[in-house]
């Protein structure tokens, strides 16, 4: 009973590594009006559906400034401090111009997306950047590698044993080879010794 606790318990460290893992690195997408998302130290891509600029707002939680990059013009900056003390915040604001634009943005602190207009548009979310993205990856796979051979130890490697069991015995593939023996001319079709004794022709 111990035993299957122990692999239980490996289990759910499996499914709870792969779960984190997906909604980490699973991209997100949104579409309508008066959205409100997080944002992450991935790309961001916005496609404004309407003929003119909207007003947006990005505000992160805390008293850490973020930076905000974009290769859009116009989109580019740090936030500024709103309020003191513990309910203070960081605020950044822009308008969104009409069609496709992108950011990112550094440092800061649960920093999210805010769009107060009835203006409907599309956006692409990125939770994680490049460096991010591989770095969560590596340890979820460590981590299920673990656990699983934790798993594994527990059972004293059974599953090793059933899969040698499971494997096919190997054919002989040799030929049996007649070998001739010396007086055998003189046998018979049926295997009968025939003699030259007694005729006389």
């Amino acid at each position: 009973m111990k035993m299957n606790w122990k692999v239980f318990a490996a289990l759910v460290i499996v499914i709870g590594v792969v779960v984190w893992s997906v909604s980490s690195l699973l991209p997100q997408s949104l579409s309508g009006a008066n959205l409100t998302f997080g944002v992450g130290t991935g790309t961001v891509t916005l496609n404004n559906l309407s003929d003119s600029p909207v007003p947006v707002q990005l505000i992160g939680a805390g008293s850490r400034v973020f930076a905000v990059m974009s290769s859009t013009e116009g989109i580019a900056g740090s936030s500024t401090r709103q309020g003191s003390g513990s309910t203070s915040t960081q605020l950044f604001e822009y308008a969104l111009p009409p069609g496709k634009s992108d950011f990112i943005v550094t440092r800061g602190s649960n920093v999210k997306f805010v769009s107060n207009s009835d203006a409907r548009f599309e956006a692409f979310v990125q939770p994680l950047n490049d460096s991010d993205a591989r770095s969560t990856f590596i340890l979820s796979v460590v981590a299920i590698s673990a656990a699983l051979f934790y798993a594994s130890l527990s059972t004293g490697h059974r599953w090793i044993g059933s899969l040698r069991r499971k494997e096919a015995p190997l054919l002989s593939s040799e030929v049996p080879v007649e070998v001739a023996v010396e007086g055998d001319k003189n046998r018979g079709r049926d295997g009968r010794m025939y003699s030259n004794f007694g005729n006389k022709d």
